[in-house]
Parts: C-alpha cells; sequence; structure tokens
C-alpha cells in the first residue's frame, strides 16, 4: 500500500508539473499499479511513465495529455466480507443508463486464498439477458479457492445494456484485478478468466479486444488482457451458432450488420488468445457445441495456439460445477489441472 501511495503522489506532482509546464505526460502512459516482486526504483516508475507500449489501450495521438486520476483501493473489509465492489469511480460509469429499472451496477467480489499468487476472474452466464451470479459464480470462485486460486465474481451489466457496456466491465475486471494485485497477493502476470455460456463469448472477447481507458484512470491504464482462459459450455460467436439473445443484445442496432457479428466472434482476433481450456457436454441442447466450442478450438489449433478442449458425456447447460453429474463434474478439476501445468 505504501508503494501505490507513492504512485499516486508520483501522479500529483506530474499534474503540478503539466500546469507549470515542465513536463508532458499523454494519457497513453499509465503506471501500472506496480510489479511482481513489489519493488519500483525512480527509474522504474520513470519508464512506466513513458513507455507507450506498457498499455495498449490508449491513443497517443487521440488523447490529450492529462495525468491520470487515482483509483479507489478495496478496503480490507470489503475484501473480507465478498463485497460487491464498484469496478468504476462512483461518478464515471461509462455507458450509465439513469432510468435503468434493473439498477444494474458493474460490481466485483474477491474470494481470496491465502498464499495464492494466480487470480481466476469469473464470468457468470446468462444470454446477456439475466446472470447466473450463484452457481456460476460464487460456487466456482469457492471451488478454485479449494485448489489454491484467488477468484472474483464479476458482476457485469446485461439487458437493457448492450455490449459496449458489457466488454467495458469485463474487461475493466480485469485491469481492476491486475491493478490492486498487490493488495490482492497476487502476480499480475497471472491474472486467468473462467467464463460460462455467455460469460464465454465475454471471456473471449477481453482476449480479443483492446480497452480504452474510458474513466481516464490509473487502473485504466495497465494492460487488460487475462493470461489464460477457461471456458464452460461457452458461446464463442454472434453469427452462425450462437444462442438467440446475444446478437440482439450485445449488437444493438446492429445485430444485421455482418462486420459488427465478425468483430465480436472468436476469428476476429485470434491469434491473441492466451493459452485456453473449453469444455462443454455432448448432452448440450442450448448451446450447439460443435459451432461454438469445437469450430473454436479447431482454429487455435490451425495457428497454433495453446487449447485443450474437452468433452463431457453427461451434464446440462448452465449446470455450473455440475457435482450431480459423473462426467461433467470434471471439468473443474481439469482446469485447474490445464492452468497449474502452465504454470498458475
Amino acid at each position: 500500500m505504501v508503494k501505490r501511495g507513492w504512485l499516486r503522489m508520483l501522479s500529483a506532482m506530474l499534474s503540478l508539473m503539466l500546469i507549470s509546464g515542465l513536463v508532458g505526460c499523454s494519457a497513453s502512459d499509465g503506471i501500472p499499479g506496480g510489479t511482481a516482486d513489489g519493488k519500483n526504483s525512480t527509474a522504474d516508475i520513470s519508464q512506466a511513465a513513458n513507455d507507450t507500449e506498457r498499455d495498449d489501450s490508449m491513443n497517443t495521438e487521440t488523447e490529450a495529455a492529462v495525468a491520470l486520476l487515482p483509483t479507489s483501493a478495496p478496503t480490507a473489509e470489503q475484501i473480507a466480507q465478498h463485497e460487491k465492489i464498484l469496478l468504476w469511480q462512483e461518478d464515471h460509469i461509462p455507458y450509465l443508463i439513469e432510468d435503468d429499472e434493473k439498477g444494474l451496477l458493474p460490481t466485483i467480489r474477491a474470494y481470496l486464498c491465502e498464499g495464492a499468487d494466480t487470480g481466476v476472474v469469473i464470468f457468470p452466464g446468462g444470454g446477456y439477458f439475466q446472470l447466473s451470479d450463484e452457481g456460476e459464480g460464487t460456487e466456482v470462485a469457492k471451488a478454485y479457492n479449494e485448489q489454491g486460486f484467488s477468484a472474483f465474481v464479476v458482476n457485469y451489466r446485461y439487458e437493457p445494456y448492450d455490449g459496449k457496456a458489457t466488454l467495458a466491465d469485463g474487461l475493466r475486471a480485469i485491469q481492476y484485478v491486475r491493478y490492486f494485485a498487490e493488495d490482492f497477493g497476487l502476480n499480475p502476470d497471472k491474472i486467468a478468466v473462467c467464463g460460462f455460456s455467455a460469460g464465454g463469448h465475454l471471456a473471449v472477447m477481453t482476449a480479443e479486444q483492446s480497452a480504452e481507458n474510458i474513466a481516464g484512470d490509473m487502473a485504466g491504464a495497465v494492460r487488460s488482457t487475462p493470461d489464460a482462459c477457461v471456458l464452460v459450455y461457452p458461446v464463442t460467436t454472434l453469427g452462425d451458432g450462437t444462442y438467440e439473445t446475444m446478437p440482439r443484445i450485445f449488437l444493438g442496432d446492429k445485430q444485421q450488420d455482418a462486420d459488427e457479428i465478425a468483430k465480436y466472434s472468436y476469428p476476429y482476433n485470434l491469434s491473441a488468445m492466451p493459452s485456453t481450456f473449453i469444455c462443454y457436454s455432448v448432452l448440450d441442447t442450448t448451446v450447439d457445441y460443435q459451432k461454438n466450442s469445437i469450430a473454436f478450438a479447431d482454429a487455435m489449433k490451425a495457428i497454433g495456439g495453446d487449447v485443450e478442449r474437452v468433452e463431457y458425456t453427461d451434464g446440462t447447460h448452465g449446470g455450473g460445477l455440475g457435482k450431480q453429474f459423473a462426467s461433467f463434474s470434471g471439468w473443474h478439476a481439469d482446469s485447474v489441472a490445464f492452468l497449474k501445468e502452465r504454470g498458475f
């Protein structure tokens, strides 16, 4: 916490120097929340403040030179009580619908495992019109805790929100965990995502799309891409084989736009995908696993990507951990083995 406080003080100093005309710091020159070993020299911070390659989410040609706003750290009580924490500063929530009758707010809950250096960010499913917050959220987080991983349950926004808000929340969740990695006891380069159904689509999109620092704060300037993906009966396309509600909700009035469909389907930027574990049940009649899981895995293999595809002989779509099924219940242990084999 001392280190991050020093970073915030540095940000204030940079702001003062900007006003005095002594130094220019582009909004693309984000200062990350820290390194895995928790050490920052003056040279390190200077480099972080000037190295645009450390933040692929900003555009130096279009952004004005401004100092980044601070990001409020989660409290010890919020972490310990698994409280829902706003992903964005209260006055800087992007794409907010003021008259949203559902009162949806983008939040994250921490389930920490003592001694764990890997964090798994969980995106529950729900077709983008609801959220399976418990069966595909908190229960899964606790299961990862039991296997030595910290986990974070994300309540991203869904209908009446469209994909702009949903994707912004997904990317922000990864940035939030990575920025506060030191507070959570994590290695910022060991942040995986686990997505179910529509949450699987969101997980893929966080790997293939780049974040913009919409809020202009320090958390929004760190890397937004996950270091590994776990996809459970996922939807990976908004085209042929997608789940019926998702193109309408995610794309809004562009649901018939072929370019937009392609942009938010797995082939768009497939080479950006990290190591990926993908699984499903052959009894799934809700999402076409051949056009989603199998097609996605085959495409990754074709370009030399690191992917493991596992199919189970029982289970249903939306089953979460699937403890009642002899075969499907093995997906969680298989995903843990996959991550550990890759150093997580």
